[in-house]
């Protein structure tokens, strides 16, 4: 089995077609966890999005990556709520590239990015509590479970429990 290559890359607003594509796809599960994909509802909305995000990369707010798999792009991972040195992640993933370790590897790369360029001190991964996927991602990469909150995360049918998951510079 060959090894897949992944790139993390600055993104572009001409990514929004090939990133709408795998929204669309996959729109009913995305929006299950993720409110933003119910209402993502076209090419220019991706491209509005994306916008949005270079201005917050610019103005140091958001470091953000398109998660690109053998030259395809696949999803997206961040580091978001920049605070006291700390910051949380957040990725999603087209269903085409999921369980194959895409996000784990990604994760390594933000960590790096977060721990050794940035110089934050702690991440944070929050996630639905039912939602088992995401937080597999988080136990399989040694992130600490820090807790649950209690009706926390937006999700299209109100609110959800969120575990909390942190992994200190340290602990690299």
């Amino acid at each position: 089995m060959t090894q897949l290559k992944i790139d993390l890359r600055t993104p572009d607003v001409a990514d929004a077609p090939a990133l709408f594509a795998l929204i669309q796809q996959d729109r009913t599960h995305l929006a299950r966890w993720l409110p933003w994909a119910a209402t993502t509802q076209s090419v220019a909305d991706e491209r509005i999005f994306l916008r949005y995000c270079q201005g917050r990369i610019a103005d140091k707010q958001l470091w953000l990556a398109v998660i690109w798999v053998d030259d395809r792009p696949a999803g997206m991972i961040d580091l978001h709520n920049f605070q006291d040195r700390h910051a949380d992640v957040g990725y999603w993933l087209g269903r085409d590239f999921r369980g194959q370790g895409v996000i784990s590897r990604s994760l390594a790369q933000v960590e790096t990015v977060g721990f050794d360029q940035l110089n934050l001190v702690k991440l944070n991964i929050l996630a639905a509590t039912a939602n088992h996927a995401s937080r597999q991602v988080a136990e399989r990469n040694h992130y600490h479970l820090d807790g649950i909150l209690r009706q926390h995360i937006p999700v299209t049918t109100g609110f959800a429990d969120a575990a909390i998951y942190s992994k200190l510079a340290t602990e690299q």
